[in-house]
């Protein structure tokens, strides 16, 4: 049998972190992606996949663990099951977590997710001179 506890926060539990959560990503214009993605914070991981140029593609699944505050930093893990000897390990702020799942399309993150990840590029910042 499953109880109320076992089916993680409901939307009126969640309104107040939606609030916090709102200054770091993007106001609560925003509301709508918000409250999925703050409930997929509580879940403590998400399953995607990475499209390769060939047209193939890479299953993961990304992790996390902290607590769900926008500033709290949080030990996240990516793996990838096809390969199970390559992963990321990294830490971040909540509130990045959050966006991110926030900017998803159906099961993949977005690109400034893995540009991060990959060349460190913050989003919002270009690497063109002036």
């Amino acid at each position: 049998m499953t109880s109320a506890a076992d089916l993680g926060p409901t939307s009126q539990d969640l309104e107040p972190q939606i609030l916090l959560f709102a200054p770091y990503c993007g106001g609560v214009a925003y509301r709508h992606l918000l409250q999925p993605a703050v409930a997929q914070l509580h879940q403590g991981e998400w399953r995607g996949e990475r499209p390769l140029a060939d047209g193939s593609s890479h299953p993961f699944i990304l992790s996390w663990q902290g607590e769900p505050a926008p500033l709290e930093q949080h030990a996240c893990a990516l793996q990838f099951p096809k390969l199970p000897d390559f992963g990321y390990s990294f830490t971040i702020p909540a509130y990045e977590v959050v966006y991110w799942l926030m900017q998803r399309q159906d099961n993949q993150l977005p690109e400034s997710f893995w540009r991060w990840l990959l060349t460190g590029e913050q989003p919002g910042n270009s690497n063109s001179s002036s």
